[in-house]
């Protein structure tokens, strides 16, 4: 029986791979990097008309010290300084740019001396570092915006583009088909993305349909961590999606979505879109990290690596800090061009609207990226509400300080204010515009002086008034309780000191001596009590400094050097590794297993022993732990259990950490008692406050939870253990609110409090009575 083919499904096939030919076929965009020549022409007349925001992001623009026509640039053969590299580019771009939008031929001329200096002095392929491929990619964008510089002669912009292919392009390729010739997760994804970008820019500088499709083939589906389905290899309920370096720190989080941003908007610009890839992943993996960064939870799935590069909750590194220069882009493409959601992305450019730079993004997006100014007021909100909750809690030395982010999450930095009287005068000790962490550790302090402390929260719009006053004096710190003592083991060139107070639920301070922890026998500073049986340490490390080895808790049999130990420590490489070190023999080499991969300060850990199994466990918040490990360990029931740390011995400075929240006991508390009452009113403009019961004093603080609408519920604040309200302020008058709260001690979480109605700040019938 013979198959018929109908004829109009083999017209309708031809045509689609005619279709498809001419769009692999077509000639590339030029301009076609990050911009067009309508985007170029927008900022230039937007600029000459002096609109806002274009004109601020411009003011700023002009003042980089890279965006002035005096730059000059400092080549080298082999691309050997991959930081100077970005830099040099990063300077060609901005000149070239300025150029274009002023008219200042000053400035395009330096672009091209940037341009023929690296073109004559690149005679190999780059040394060593994976990473040059940040450089690579920014000089292929900015050679896309200068290529229509007439000062730029043909001869010079060939020369240029045959260093890219000859000698640059090689380097990144050969990254991504051989990830060093290593397991291919073992590259961030940051390495990958900048390589990525790399090969994409060449692609469209030199007219290179092939490269141009192997990188967007490689974004769709590439083995690497930088192909998106493996930069943002989790998306969660309410669809957030957690990026691959948000256990190890936000700096490398933000500065792969900025590199993979930049690729998008390079593709984009070429007809292809990479934004709207996989149900647009890269919008998710970006409202995960701006949420996460404007002071908000979010959720997070354990991630690891053929390396064991653990990471069992999302860092808290650089947790707040605003230094990252994509959003704009991210913001006008998704949410002004699209139309689409992305609260989140929007709130992060407009807290940093007029966007700045950073080190290996362009930036400067509120100039560039701008689309719709009525979608993109400056300033975007009035001065942020007044911080509330403010305690100061004193330890040896320090006095902490910490208040609740307000709900209009517009302040993008603090203001701390201290005096020596309640009454002030109060003088300005620390100012931060580029923060939201809604926290300060002030050690400038006198022992045994108390201090008074205000906060206020600052923004574009302006500051906030000052919060209410809290108070607290430094511990000075002194002997040890009667039930601890003081040794070094081992032979230490120096004998260290301990220093020790009740504050902050028990304090130590110590000044490290021990040579180090590990192998058949330790040198370290250990500072114990005698346990019998079953017994729990728990400790907060909050400071580690100078030549520190390893720091951490330690149970062992008895103070002999190579006594059967197990040692829970921070310290190894990078001083970030966790390890749960065991020692089961006298004498014996000591074992490890690992734990998280990057562990940041401040860090809870936990020792435990039940029978002859012993446990480690470690947190980034004193309520929620993550297992180590687990050993058994035949051992004597009367131990000795307690602080340890070590020096390497390589620094003359004394070296020392400091240790809170020290707990010892048979086993941890049992988790608090739920708040119960929950309830919510309007309390005022744009506000909306919470009251509760706390039906017991067995906890350390209240976590409170928000979801608008029938949305998924996130943290919002960290209360003190003493809360019974909570002031939701600067909300927005489409929200509509519904609330949940739960207390928690180093136990765990109690069972979350009932959930309130959904609530508009707007209702005036819910105004609080």
């Amino acid at each position: 029986m013979k198959f018929r083919i109908p004829a109009l499904f083999v017209l309708v096939s031809i045509l689609l791979l005619l279709g498809h030919q001419i769009t692999r076929a077509q000639p590339f965009v030029h301009p076609g990097g990050l911009h067009t020549k309508e985007d170029l022409d927008r900022m230039r007349s937007k600029v000459a008309a002096r609109e806002h925001p274009w004109i601020d992001g411009w003011n700023l623009f002009i003042k980089d010290p890279k965006a002035q026509d005096t730059y000059k640039a400092r080549p080298t053969p082999d691309l050997r300084t991959r930081q100077r590299a970005q830099d040099d580019a990063t300077a060609m771009y901005y000149n070239a740019l300025r150029w274009y939008i002023s008219g200042e031929k000053s400035h395009g001329d330096c672009a091209v001396r940037i341009a023929n200096d690296w073109a004559s002095k690149t005679s190999l392929r780059p040394y060593g570092d994976d990473l040059s491929g940040i450089p690579i990619g920014s000089f292929a964008l900015a050679a896309e915006v200068l290529r229509i510089y007439p000062g730029w002669a043909k001869k010079d912009f060939e020369k240029f583009k045959d260093v890219m292919v000859k000698h640059w392009y090689p380097k990144s390729r050969d990254f991504l088909k051989n990830h060093r010739g290593g397991p291919v997760d073992r590259c961030w994804a940051n390495w990958d993305a900048c390589n990525m970008l790399a090969v994409l820019g060449i692609g469209v500088l030199c007219d290179d349909r092939e490269k141009f499709n192997e990188a967007v083939e490689y974004f769709k589906n590439g083995p690497g961590m930088g192909s998106i389905r493996n930069a943002v290899p989790f998306v969660h309920p309410g669809g957030l999606g957690q990026w691959q370096e948000a256990g190890r720190d936000l700096a490398h989080t933000m500065g792969g979505q900025g590199l993979l941003a930049e690729f998008c908007q390079t593709a984009w610009n070429q007809g292809v879109d990479l934004f709207g890839y996989d149900d647009n992943r890269l919008m998710k993996g970006a409202e995960h990290t701006a949420q996460y960064t404007l002071w908000k939870g979010v959720p997070y799935t354990y991630y690891t690596n053929s390396d064991h590069a653990n990471q069992s909750y999302i860092s808290t590194n650089y947790k707040g800090r605003l230094a990252a220069s994509h959003f704009e882009l991210l913001y006008n493409h998704y949410v002004v061009r699209r139309g689409l959601q992305a609260p989140n992305i929007k709130a992060f450019a407009e807290m940093r609207r007029p966007e700045p730079s950073e080190i290996d993004v362009f930036g400067h997006g509120t100039l560039a990226f701008t689309l719709d100014a009525s979608a993109s007021p400056y300033p975007a909100f009035p001065p942020p509400p007044v911080p509330l909750d403010l305690t100061a809690t004193a330890g040896i030395g320090r006095i902490d300080l910490a208040w609740s982010p307000s709900g209009a999450y517009t302040a993008h930095g603090y203001e701390v204010f201290r005096s020596v009287s309640k009454d002030g005068p109060f003088i300005s000790i620390h100012s931060t515009d580029n923060w939201t962490t809604p926290a300060f550790t002030d050690t400038g302090v006198e022992k045994g002086k108390t201090y008074f402390y205000a906060v206020a929260a600052l923004s574009k719009a302006g500051a906030s008034g000052k919060s209410s006053v809290a108070s607290a004096a430094a511990a000075t710190g002194g002997a040890l309780p009667k039930e601890w003592t003081h040794e070094i083991l081992g032979k230490p060139k120096s004998g260290g000191t301990v220093k020790y107070d009740q504050v902050a639920n028990h304090s130590m301070v110590i000044e490290v001596a021990g040579a180090g922890i590990g192998g058949a026998s330790d040198g370290c500073d250990l500072v114990s009590s005698g346990f019998s049986g079953d017994c729990t340490l728990t400790a907060r490390l909050i400071d580690r400094r100078g030549a520190v080895n390893r720091v951490g808790l330690m149970i062992r049999e008895n103070n002999a050097p190579g006594s059967k130990a197990l040692a829970l420590t921070l310290g190894d490489v990078g001083g970030r590794q966790t390890r749960f070190g065991t020692r089961a023999t006298t004498g014996g080499k000591m074992t490890s297993q690992s734990g998280n991969d990057y562990t940041w300060l401040p860090i809870w850990f936990r020792l435990q022993r039940t029978g002859d199994v012993f446990s480690a466990f470690q947190s980034p918040d004193g309520a929620t732990w993550y297992e180590v490990g687990k050993s058994s360990v035949s051992m004597s029931k009367d131990v000795l259990i307690g602080l340890a740390a070590s020096a390497d011995g390589k620094e003359k400075e004394r070296s020392s950490v400091a240790f809170d929240n020290l707990t010892l006991g048979v086993r941890p508390p049992s988790r608090p008692a739920a708040p119960t009452g929950l309830v919510s009113a309007v309390s005022g403009k744009n506000e909306i406050r919470l009251k509760w019961t706390n039906p017991a004093n067995d906890h350390a603080g209240v976590r409170v939870e928000a979801a608008n609408g029938d949305g998924i519920f996130y943290e919002i604040a960290d209360l003190p253990p003493a809360s019974t309200t909570f002031v939701n302020t600067g909300l927005a008058t489409s929200d509509k609110l519904r609330y949940r709260i739960r207390a928690y001690n180093i136990g765990g979480f109690s069972e979350y409090s009932n959930a309130t109605e959904s609530l508009s700040p707007m209702n005036p019938g819910a105004m609080e009575k």
